[in-house]
């Protein structure tokens, strides 16, 4: 089972979350335990249960192991190109498993989502393409304290920092603002598979 504070701070307000089908394990990480929560409407918390960076945003390792992973049951995609693209936005709901809804909305109405009242009772993971969408997030108002960083990957241009992550310049500038804020950086490929360090990859940089 898993104990995850969905309250406000001072004496905790908390719940338990068990998936009776994984043996009493916890299936999907605790929102506040885990770093990721933002506030809504009379200060309590609704569960992020994962911030995931992927450029691909919605594809085999999202929508059948990270999603089942930690449980979610609304996929919140944040990116401003997608969002104005009827098409691809159909080709990522087409990829997502039935029954878990996905948003596809620009960082700015994402934010507004997250802050928002609307999904409250909603566990959620927010994908995103890069790091600037992560800034905009937390200048809208979503606290984020961890991150995992997924594939990125490599072109023309951009610097490889990890097997699976590449950046541009400006990316590499987005990351450092997020190691500087606070923010717990952990690259991982599939669920359940090692972790690397990601804030100590870009103060390398």
């Amino acid at each position: 089972m898993c104990l995850a504070t969905v309250g406000p701070p001072g004496p905790p307000f908390s719940r338990v979350w068990p998936d009776p089908s994984w043996h009493g394990s916890c299936v999907y990480m605790c929102s506040e335990r885990n770093g990721f929560h933002s506030h809504i409407d009379g200060g309590m918390n609704m569960p992020i249960v994962l911030v995931r960076v992927d450029d691909r945003l919605i594809h085999g390792q999202v929508a059948v192991g990270w999603t089942r992973t930690v449980g979610a049951n609304h996929i919140v995609v944040a990116n401003d190109e997608v969002a104005r693209d009827a098409t691809q936005k159909s080709l990522l709901k087409l990829a997502a498993p039935v029954g878990v809804k996905v948003s596809i909305l620009s960082v700015t109405e994402a934010a507004a989502l997250l802050v928002g009242p609307k999904a409250a009772k909603d566990r959620v993971m927010v994908l995103v393409r890069d790091p600037q969408s992560l800034l905009a997030l937390m200048d809208g108002g979503v606290e984020l304290t961890k991150v995992n960083v997924g594939n990125v990957r490599a072109a023309e241009g951009r610097v490889r920092l990890t097997k699976e992550v590449a950046a541009s310049p400006e990316e590499i500038e987005a990351w450092k603002e997020l190691d500087r804020r606070g923010v717990i950086l952990e690259a991982v490929w599939l669920p359940g598979g090692a972790v690397t360090d990601f804030n100590s990859v870009i103060r390398q940089q």
